[in-house]
């Protein structure tokens, strides 16, 4: 990165400032980007008018953008904080693109790294999680990470160089300044260091935390068959059991699978059960069913419509040259053996079909149940029905799979006109 332009961020505090010193120092080339929430009245014109102040003063170009995380808190339903982090990163890369940066370059240091250890270890499950922060992710390089908050502070004094306290910093409404000021201290009366220790089991922890996701995300291959989402009948994917029971990794894939959905863990272990359970049910949160198969388990969006299937009919008078391909969507009537009018709708319970073959009749539902059809998906066969109610034709399309069956009712007579009807 020696040489490149780099986009250096700065909020006017302690780390951010050794950041723009330490950058002036080694003669890099750099701008700088700042953002101001206006959440602190004056102090946030502050902290803009001082961060602008430095950069005049040592020729630096200076990019500010005010923003409203108060907005984009209540917009998405998340604390003023994340919206803020959210809202930084994206000017900050819209700048970065601007001025064709190298890098975004932030002053995260060992501190933060120790509580973002703790802060994961309360509030997610998910052991990849626990990797923290990188010294590089994607665009984003943080060099300080190995510092102390006391070796920045430090040098800062020794080396005369002015910073802005954020006063917000000492409230004690936000978890991560809990954390700082309350948690660390305790933990750093029991056993003095804890504060480093912690930032070394999460850099240790990234390196297991790859490994996991690595492994996770070849056994979510094995596991995981995503449906088309053109298909209109609300399902997403299909977890294969077999799969799930052959891989370690099997619980944790669909435990990951739902958190990333917004599930929390007591429905996500709860949707384990579905494993041993029986064909049929199922377990809701929010819009999302799950619901057990013979040999899958199916994640569907409830509510969504099944996929209206029409059905076209044409009489054909003129048979010379006419062929009957093996085609499961097409029935071929003879025109004097219909008892009109003839009716196409979606099966119901109850509705029973005689079919070619075979003696007696079967339940459309047994019929179904025979051609494996996932219960989330039944709601897309129909049949069409004669009028005195007998069922001519059974048909069912799902998972680009097309299945029919036909009534020993219908006939072909070759010597008059066919109805041909498709269904489409």
């Amino acid at each position: 990165m020696e040489g490149e332009l780099v986009l250096a961020t700065c909020s006017g505090g302690p780390d951010s400032m050794l950041l723009l010193h330490a950058l002036k120092s080694i003669g890099a080339s750099f701008e700088v980007a700042h953002v101001n929430f206006k959440l602190r009245g004056d102090e946030s014109d502050g902290d803009e008018d001082f961060v602008r102040q430095w950069c005049l003063k040592n020729s630096v170009t200076f990019h500010c953008e005010i923003m409203d995380a108060t907005g984009r808190a209540e917009e998405n339903g998340k604390g003023i904080q994340d919206a803020a982090r959210v809202l930084r990163y994206e000017y900050f890369e819209e700048v970065k693109n601007q001025i064709d940066a190298h890098a975004i370059v932030v002053a995260h240091h060992e501190n933060d790294q120790a509580e973002t250890l703790l802060l994961h270890l309360i509030r997610s499950t998910n052991p990849s999680a626990l990797g923290c922060m990188y010294n590089r992710t994607g665009d984003v390089v943080r060099p300080m990470l190995n510092w102390t908050r006391d070796e920045i502070i430090n040098w800062l004094d020794e080396d005369g160089v002015e910073y802005r306290v954020d006063s917000s910093n000492s409230s004690d409404k936000y978890t991560r300044n809990r954390i700082r000021h309350e948690v660390l201290p305790l933990l750093e009366s029991i056993r003095k260091g804890t504060t480093g220790h912690l930032a070394d089991w999460a850099n240790r922890l990234k390196v297991q935390a790859n490994a996991v996701d690595s492994s996770m995300s070849d056994a979510s291959r094995d596991i995981v068959e995503y449906c088309d989402l053109d298909s209109g009948d609300g399902a997403l994917c299909k977890l294969d059991l077999h799969a799930m029971g052959n891989s370690i990794w099997g619980d944790l894939v669909l435990d990951r699978l739902l958190a990333e959905r917004g599930w929390p863990i007591g429905s996500r272990e709860e949707a384990l059960i579905l494993k041993r359970a029986t064909v049929g049910a199922q377990i809701s949160y929010g819009p999302d069913v799950l619901r057990r198969e013979r040999d899958y388990i199916s994640l569907s969006i409830e509510g969504s419509v099944a996929r209206e299937v029409e059905l076209e009919r044409r009489l054909i008078e003129d048979l010379n040259g006419l062929e009957f391909p093996n085609d499961p969507s097409i029935l071929w009537v003879g025109e004097g053996e219909l008892h009109e009018p003839v009716v196409w709708r979606k099966w119901e319970h109850g509705d029973k079909l005689s079919p070619t073959g075979m003696d007696g009749s079967v339940n459309i539902s047994d019929l179904l149940t025979q051609w494996k059809v996932p219960n989330g998906l039944k709601e897309n066969a129909h049949v069409l029905v004669d009028s005195e109610g007998d069922v001519l034709w059974a048909y069912v399309t799902f998972e680009n799979t097309v299945l029919s069956r036909v009534s020993r009712k219908v006939k072909v007579n070759l010597g008059g006109a066919i109805t041909e009807f498709k269904a489409s």
